[in-house]
């Protein structure tokens, strides 16, 4: 007698264990094999739509401001508060256009000052906070198109090859140092070699189209800060006798606020000072200045080393008359702050190699020489 076929069981929903019509098509068979009925479906994407966060507004400018950014530079800068100023307000409004804001205009800036006082740092430290790609360029390695070396779209294409993937490189910041170089005077053929460079920068900063691997960026996106020492203005501003302005005392070291025009007067082509929206001195530093700078600065080298050897249960210390020994030199020889990271180094290579020998430890002085004292 042969035995009577089964019928297929009939399938259940695998949520609600509801019949399934499969005549109907009402469901939907899942990686697993499992069926789920249109009902559990409609409801599984009610219940994500109703579970999701509700969208944060679109905010047209970011959090921080430019008080903020100057707060955060304060901690690697000290003193030069009129150009900290100056390129918080730049880079903030180079934010805004970042983030859409279609309606700020930039503002290109030209910081001038002797050199080791803060110039490239400052910029460097405020794009770091804003989040924004920062390229820092050396004048005098820019050349007119047509001749040996690197020309003015070149600087656009290491920022894309640096930069590359990087949400905001459109609206970079580039620095370009010691721009003063560049100045046309002395002899006819250099006077002509300098204005093409000029020339080269003034396109770059008014407006190209530069593609690398298959992205195009329009230069007039990107902010353009220049800085220069511009000594010699500097000098023949200081004989000069001042008409209307009461002369400053020969001890202070703050530098006189110059105009377009008497950039021009060095040599700077009129059409590229017209594209730069503020001139901002930037002072010598004083003793004390450096000082805080050698003890207080996040960008300190001592500071730095001062948090290795900790890491390593070493305490590192330096007494108050080095501080001034080292701050005094630094303001003579005119190296600026750089010449303190200089001064630095030299007292602490030979800890750095006690130190990997195993043989530092405790608490470390600096002073005599170059050699630590361990007490």
């Amino acid at each position: 007698m042969s035995k009577k076929k089964q019928s297929p069981p009939v399938p259940r929903c695998a949520l609600c264990k509801g019949f399934i019509n499969i005549l109907d098509n009402d469901y939907v068979v899942g990686s697993t094999g499992r069926m789920v009925c249109r009902g559990c479906l409609e409801m599984s994407f009610h219940i994500l739509e109703t579970s999701k966060e509700p969208e944060k507004e679109n905010v047209s400018a970011p959090s921080i401001t430019p008080q903020y950014i100057v707060q955060e530079v304060d901690k690697a800068i000290i003193g030069q508060e009129q150009a900290k100023s100056a390129v918080a307000l730049a880079v903030w409004k180079q934010m805004l256009r970042a983030n859409g804001d279609n309606f700020v205009p930039r503002t290109n800036l030209l910081l001038y000052g002797p050199s080791g006082c803060g110039k490239t740092a400052i910029i460097r430290e405020a794009a770091r906070i804003a989040g924004l790609p920062f390229l820092a360029v050396d004048a005098t390695g820019i050349t007119e198109t047509g001749y040996r070396g690197k020309n003015a779209a070149d600087i656009v294409t290491d920022l894309l090859t640096g930069f590359k993937g990087h949400p905001h490189v459109r609206h970079a910041i580039i620095f370009i140092d010691e721009v003063d170089k560049l100045s046309a005077h002395g002899a006819d053929w250099r006077q002509a070699y300098c204005q093409g460079t000029q020339h080269a920068l003034l396109k770059l900063v008014e407006g190209m189209e530069v593609t690398v691997d298959g992205m195009t960026i329009n230069t007039t996106d990107l902010l353009f800060l220049f800085g220069g020492a511009f000594g010699r203005m500097r000098e023949e501003r200081k004989c000069a006798a001042p008409i209307g302005f009461v002369r400053s005392e020969p001890s202070c070291p703050s530098v006189t606020q110059h105009t377009a025009e008497d950039f021009c007067a060095y040599g700077m082509e009129r059409e590229l000072m017209g594209r730069i929206g503020r001139f901002v001195p930037v002072e010598q530093l004083t003793t004390e200045q450096m000082k805080r700078i050698l003890t207080e600065s996040s960008l300190s080298a001592f500071v730095k080393y001062k948090k290795f050897f900790r890491a390593h249960k070493v305490r590192l210390k330096l007494p108050d008359e080095l501080v001034e020994q080292l701050a005094c030199e630094s303001v003579a020889q005119g190296t600026g702050a750089r010449g303190l990271d200089g001064a630095v180094e030299a007292l602490v290579q030979p800890l750095l190699y006690a130190l990997a020998e195993g043989k530092l430890s405790g608490s470390v002085t600096l002073g005599g020489g170059i050699y630590g004292r361990v007490s």
